[in-house]
């Protein structure tokens, strides 16, 4: 039979999923912890091959880390679980996760429906539903409700997987469960026979496996068989026949049938005996549309011989009964594990050689007294000053010697933390004391947050009193054992009270470089960084480290021993590092209309709020730093600052500007995020931000304005971008006349090349880059963005010239310079600080370059003009 259109059943989803979650044929309940379930899915694109040699382009739902699968991943909960499903969407076209069933508030309801925020999430982006499963016992699914730009083939390409609610008192006992999915995939363009020329049950019971061509379900004779139907097509009924083999319709008044219909998008749950009256066998099961079963949607029910030994709780009861049907269990359960931490040490360290420059920096080098190793790719290729104990303590920090405290410990007893330190750091024990962390029920609007951590951790927290260890004492974050001291990071203490902000700030990588927590991972890694180790310079990177120190712990924003949430809302947490040339957020910020409201009334904004409870024009008068970089739209606000970042730190070329120069060519062959590509400035995902922008200024804005300043903001980036070009092709002109002094011959090579080269190779650095840097050892001019940033960090010998110098400024300071001052409406910073600066490095590079084509004898001696 040819057929336009192919169509398969894609029975046994749970087949699929039990390589990930089965146990002894059950499929097991999520239990989380506290009665919450938390679980981070994806979308992304897939290939299925719905028959052999036949292939679909599909798109699935998976676990984060795991493979996608079609259908999705099976989430089965104790009925009144709360369900939090952190979703990123990898697809290209939008997408989203639709329950059925359970309850959820308009904003968590995937759809996008008048009236109500939309709960869509675009290509790239991410947000986090959450469903609360009380009182909604079933058989439930989940599936894409995105039916915008193509969204809606999400139903036909598989994007839905099994939402099962177990009742409070448990199920009925079974041996084996099957999540059974009836679809319908079409594929066009050419004919298919159904039965790829064989008959159909030498066929389907060819290999014995769940692929096609049909779906084996085992089973022992008197074992319990439960199946959980779905039909997922959105455009076609099915039903579900067994041959041999009845059930009671528990839903249809307890009369036993061997068939039932689901319309689309319906589920239905059965239980029946295998071999049940009828003995062991192959028993076919498919949709009873006979065009659908020619087509592929059937199976086979295989029964094997009951023995003495056969397992199963059916085992000797060889009917089921209304009795049996509803006699309650335990439900067999398991505690979900713990997803990796995502903020896992990254930075590992790599073997290697390690060349020198000269003997005595090798002897310097050898004889520098700091600890063994850094940090990153290159952690063998430097020794890290002492300090790096505190920058990175997860990796290097060290007790103190004992000895130095050994009569204050024969003092003072192990429940004395604080009187000991009362005596020898008063600073840091009178700003605990006065911190939540001793007072955690001192205030009463906040017992509520107290009493969820003490859920999470299983302990009971209470105000400290002098001579106990109440509150949340030194020993939570430093541990029992004083030898084997440790300063607290987001794994050992941080993250364990507060989790969700720790997830929250961990997901600002999936946004990627910059971004808080690839701080540390972007200064170890760069080459620069470590050839001013390299060459006896360390101690200069301290003024990088102290800001991108590694944010494994949250005392950057709370700072120690307060660790105040206020604190960490004021602008001022912020402005500690973001400030300067490259930066100038603080003084933009601080100097602009915003920022003269804010010193103005400041003082009397409520603090204590948080950002999402914020009511502007009341709480706050004006917007800061973390009620705009916090909101990740939709309403919603999350502990990172990634989420809507559009130009970025502003240093990759945008592909919207036409380029004369080299950067035409950006990136060159490399393939290091965030230098790989560049931006798009009007990509969808750029798009869906910029809408989240608008809904944040909005707030006291119009809409009309809110956009045309974002507009305001780009065009600026664009013609900023467009004299960094003219400059840069002056550059690479003066080189290719060999006009700049020291030539690259002449001079020290580029940092660290050997072992970029070593550790990179082609496959980072790009086959070009590569070739250059063997070719010519490292001698290679680089300028301009990114790599041409060593420029601003070292000079050796003439390496970097006074031109290259003067470009780098250019770009990676007026030019950053004028985008934050354009961005948060500071004029001054704009015009004064970044374009008239561009422009004045601009005619700086002219002038010098006309005075090298001079001194290299290149330029032509005007000619006279004839009458």
């Amino acid at each position: 039979m040819a057929l336009r259109a192919f169509y398969l059943c894609l029975a046994v989803g749970a087949l699929l999923l039990w390589s990930q979650w089965c146990c002894a044929g059950i499929i097991p309940t999520l239990e989380g912890r506290n009665g919450v379930v938390e679980l981070d899915m994806e979308a992304r694109p897939v290939g299925i091959e719905l028959r052999p040699g036949v292939y679909f382009d599909a798109w699935a739902y998976c676990i984060k880390g795991q493979e996608p699968t079609v259908p999705g991943p099976t989430i089965k909960v104790r009925e009144g679980t709360k369900i939090i499903l952190h979703f990123t969407n990898k697809l290209d076209v939008p997408a989203s996760v639709h329950p059925h069933g359970v309850k959820y508030t308009a904003a968590n309801d995937g759809a996008h429906v008048a009236g109500n925020p939309t709960s869509i999430v675009e290509p790239g982006l991410s947000r986090t539903f959450e469903w609360d499963t009380s009182g909604t016992p079933g058989t439930w699914f989940y599936h894409t409700h995105a039916f915008e730009r193509q969204g809606e083939l999400g139903l036909h390409k598989g994007l839905w997987g099994a939402l099962i609610v177990e009742p409070k008192e448990g199920l009925s006992p079974v041996d084996k469960e099957f999540v059974v999915f009836l679809h319908s995939f079409k594929k066009d363009g050419e004919d298919y026979d159904a039965f790829n020329d064989k008959s159909g049950e030498a066929a389907f019971f060819q290999g014995d496996s769940t692929a096609f061509p049909g779906t084996v379900f085992h089973a022992t004779e008197g074992e319990r068989l439960r199946f959980y139907l779905i039909n997922s097509d959105p455009d076609e009924a099915h039903n579900f026949h067994t041959h041999g083999h009845r059930w009671i319709d528990k839903a249809g008044g307890g009369e036993l049938i061997d068939n039932v219909g689901l319309s689309p998008f319906t589920s239905y749950t059965l239980e029946l005996v295998a071999g049940e009256g009828v003995g062991p066998g192959n028993w076919l099961v498919h949709c009873h549309f006979h065009h659908h079963m020619m087509q592929g949607m059937f199976g086979v029910l295989k029964v094997a011989p009951a023995t003495k030994d056969s397992p199963g709780i059916a085992a000797g009861s060889s009917s089921i009964t209304k009795e049996t049907l509803v006699t309650p269990v335990p439900a067999k359960s398991y505690t979900a594990p713990l997803k990796p931490s995502d903020n896992d040490n990254v930075l590992s360290a790599y073997k290697g050689s390690f060349a020198y420059p000269t003997p005595a920096l090798k002897k310097l080098y050898e004889e520098f007294v700091g600890l063994e190793q850094g940090d990153g790719l290159w952690a063998d290729a430097y020794k890290p000053i002492p300090f790096y104990m505190y920058f990175n303590p997860a990796r290097h920090y060290t007790p103190p010697d004992p000895p130095l405290y050994e009569i204050l410990r024969r003092k003072y007893g192990e429940d004395q933390c604080v009187e000991c330190h009362d005596e020898v750091t008063v600073g840091l024990t009178a700003q605990w004391k006065m911190s939540k962390h001793a007072n955690p029920k001192g205030d009463p609007s906040e017992i509520k947050e107290t009493e969820e951590i003490e859920q999470i951790i299983g302990k009971k927290l209470n105000n400290w009193r002098p001579g106990t260890r109440d509150g949340v004492y030194c020993t939570y974050c430093h541990g029992d054992d004083h030898d084997e001291l440790f300063m607290p990071t987001v794994d050992n203490s941080c993250g364990l009270c507060h989790p969700r902000q720790a997830k929250e700030f961990a997901r600002g990588r999936d946004y990627g470089r910059p971004s808080h927590p690839h701080s540390w991972e972007a200064t170890v890694s760069s080459p620069w960084y470590v050839e001013n180790y390299r060459r006896g310079e360390g101690y200069t990177m301290v003024g990088c480290d102290l800001c991108h120190k590694n944010m494994s712990t949250c005392d950057n924003c709370h700072s120690r021993h307060l660790f105040s949430a206020e604190e960490a809302r004021r602008p001022e947490a912020c402005a500690a590092c973001h400030m300067g040339p490259d930066h100038p957020d603080w003084e933009s910020y601080e100097h602009s209309k915003w920022g003269t409201i804010y010193h103005t009334f400041g003082d009397r904004w409520d603090w204590e709020k948080r950002l999402s409870e914020v009511i502007p024009g009341k709480d706050y008068l004006a917007p800061t730093c973390q009620y705009c970089h916090m909101y990740v739209g939709d309403g919603r606000w999350e502990m990172n600052v990634e989420t809507k970042g559009i130009w970025r730190m502003g240093v990759i070329p945008p592909k919207e500007v036409e380029f004369k120069s080299g950067l035409k060519d950006f990136p060159y062959g490399v393939k290091i995020p965030p230098m790989d590509k560049k931006l798009e400035i009007y990509s969808t995902e750029n798009d869906t931000k910029r809408r989240y922008w608008v809904q944040l200024c909005s707030k006291c804005h119009g809409s009309r304005f809110s956009g045309m300043w974002l507009d305001t903001l780009d065009q600026y980036m664009f013609t900023s971008w467009k004299e960094i070009d003219e400059a840069q092709l002056i550059l690479e002109e003066l080189f290719a006349k060999d006009l700049i002094r020291p030539s690259p011959e002449e001079r020290p090579p580029f940092p660290l090349w050997d072992l970029m080269v070593e550790r990179l190779g082609p496959e980072k650095l790009g086959s070009q880059l590569y070739g250059l840097f063997k070719k010519t050892s490292g001698h290679l001019p680089i300028v301009g963005p990114v790599l041409g940033a060593y420029a601003i960090f070292t000079q050796t010998d003439g390496n970097p010239s006074g031109i290259e110098r003067e470009y780098v400024e250019m770009w990676f300071w007026h030019h950053l310079s004028g985008y934050k001052g354009t961005a948060h409406s500071q004029q001054d910073v704009s015009w004064w600080w970044g374009a008239s600066q561009t422009i004045g490095s601009s005619a700086r590079i002219h002038d010098r370059a006309l005075e090298l084509k001079r001194l290299g004898g290149l330029e032509q001696a005007p000619t006279a003009h004839k009458q």
